[in-house]
């Protein structure tokens, strides 16, 4: 008795390479397909990750140099935000080990920092960071997390594709077959290729959401009364001229929204995140010039969007991913970390699915909730500011906050932030420790509770101890300049030199 489940992802950007290749690792003996025509382009200039990459490599035993060589990755230890508030105009967001000292629960380091109204991100993270400097020992292997050129990226991930038996279609969907019984997809017809059929079906093709639109599934779980950004502009510049290659991506904050700088080793992917209702696309190339003191090349990719997630991603035998299920600006690099969560989510189910399977789609859709519900408090929480220096920015501060982030910032505003606290769940992007440190960069986290915590659980000379030992171990290795150590790839873990 054959049990093999056949798969067909229609859509080959990131995520529908993603798919396939976390399809492959987990069905070693399925049929897997892929079908998308070449006609139609990538929308990305540069991508960052998050750290779930790392796993993911581990997984589909992707090697980092051979990935690093490939798709021009670059480093990335966090997130440079920059003039997001007045009190605060310089901060990151790059998440180390988390202390294990015995606290009942607290992050108890995290609250010495507090306490001492220091930023944890600056004393956590390499100290070369700011000049472009990256560790030497075990070089490549002590981030989790990359950029990437999106083109090469996606030739990359292409070529894996086609070495581990994954079938290519190029080809566009021109109708879809329904089973008249159970309602689901049985198979669908192309342009040119003629039919396709297969058991289960992941829609991959991004914004157009080509098989769930068939479907008449369109019912979208809007974030723009929280966010006031809905445009976009991308578009590729040349390296640093002084040669430099920064291991962190930038977000710098602009009078209608903020512009992000993603370096990949020949070059840097740019764009300017922005509220149509407070600026235009001209006005807003003009700004980014203006800021960043490089031309904007003739026509940039330009795109407008509503924030937010389809509510039921998974219907009947299809399920979207990628910006198929979701879009929220690239803020904390959102879209290859929530498809890599969703897959890990839909394997889960896919391997006891049967057409009689009606449970666990409501069981996934309800956590696919909670994950872009988690994004939306993340996002949303690095527009709780001060600044009010532009219109976009006195109406962001007159925006209603999530219920979510609401009861975060009150908690944090009584308690020292612990490892009980929301958002520890597995299927959830960004746990405390993520939240902490931007919650700290934004103002929002007051000395009191943590010193009232340590003192109290008598934790202050263990906590300055642990601190010591934080300080001196950022100092106690030998760094490299970033753009030098990308040249190194011999210098990996032995698992990989094979």
């Amino acid at each position: 008795m054959d049990n093999n489940l056949s798969f067909c992802i229609v859509g080959s950007g990131t995520a529908g390479l993603v798919s396939a290749l976390t399809l492959r690792r987990a069905f070693e003996t399925s049929d897997i397909t892929v079908i998308s025509s070449s006609k139609i382009g990538i929308i990305g200039v540069g991508e960052g990750s998050t750290e779930h990459w790392r796993e993911f490599m581990r997984e589909c035993n992707i090697p980092t140099g051979e990935l690093i060589e490939n798709t021009s990755a670059t480093h990335k230890y966090g997130l440079r935000f920059e003039n997001w508030t007045t009190h605060t105009p310089d901060y990151f967001h790059s998440i180390g080990g988390v202390d294990e000292i015995y606290a009942h629960g607290l992050f108890a380091t995290y609250a010495g920092f507090i306490d001492a109204g220091k930023l944890i991100t600056s004393q956590t993270s390499s100290v070369g960071l700011v000049q472009n400097k990256i560790g030497r020992r075990n070089i490549h292997m002590t981030t989790n997390q990359f950029h990437f050129d999106t083109n090469k990226l996606n030739d990359y991930l292409t070529g894996l594709c086609f070495s581990r038996r994954i079938k290519f279609i190029d080809a566009e969907v021109d109708s879809i077959e329904l089973d008249s019984e159970t309602g689901e997809i049985s198979s669908i017809t192309t342009t040119h290729q003629g039919t396709v059929s297969a058991d289960f079906w992941l829609d991959a093709s991004g914004f157009s959401r080509v098989l769930m639109t068939k479907l008449g599934n369109t019912e979208w779980e809007s974030f723009s009364p929280y966010l006031l950004c809905d445009s976009a502009i991308a578009f590729p510049t040349e390296s640093d001229p002084n040669g430099q290659i920064r291991p962190y991506t930038r977000a710098r904050a602009a009078s209608s929204g903020w512009v992000f700088e993603i370096p990949t080793q020949e070059r840097r992917g740019n764009g300017y995140i922005f509220s149509s209702a407070h600026t235009t696309v001209d006005k807003a190339i003009e700004e980014v010039e203006t800021m960043t003191g490089y031309k904007v090349p003739e026509n940039p990719k330009t795109f407008k969007y509503d924030a937010g997630f389809l509510k039921k991603q998974w219907v009947k035998n299809c399920v979207s991913v990628g910006l198929a299920s979701s879009f929220v600006e690239p803020l904390e690099a959102t879209s290859i970390g929530s498809t890599l969560v969703q897959l890990k989510m839909l394997i889960q189910n896919v391997a006891s699915y049967t057409k009689k399977s009606s449970k666990m789609q409501l069981a996934y859709n309800k956590s696919i909730t909670e994950t872009m519900t988690n994004i939306l408090t993340m996002i949303r929480l690095h527009y709780v500011s001060d600044r009010r220096d532009t219109q976009f920015w006195v109406d962001q501060a007159a925006m209603p906050l999530n219920s979510e982030l609401q009861e975060l910032i009150d908690l944090w505003s009584e308690k020292a932030p612990s490892r009980y606290d929301p958002y520890q769940e597995p299927n959830v992007m960004f746990h405390v420790p993520h939240l902490v440190h931007v919650m700290q960069g934004q103002g929002l986290l007051p000395k009191e509770p943590s010193l009232l915590a340590l003192d109290r659980l008598n934790l202050r000379q263990k906590v300055n101890m642990e601190m010591d030992t934080i300080r001196n171990g950022r100092h106690n290795h030998e760094l490299i300049d970033h753009k030098l150590g990308l040249l190194e790839i011999n210098h990996l873990d032995e698992e990989y030199k094979q």
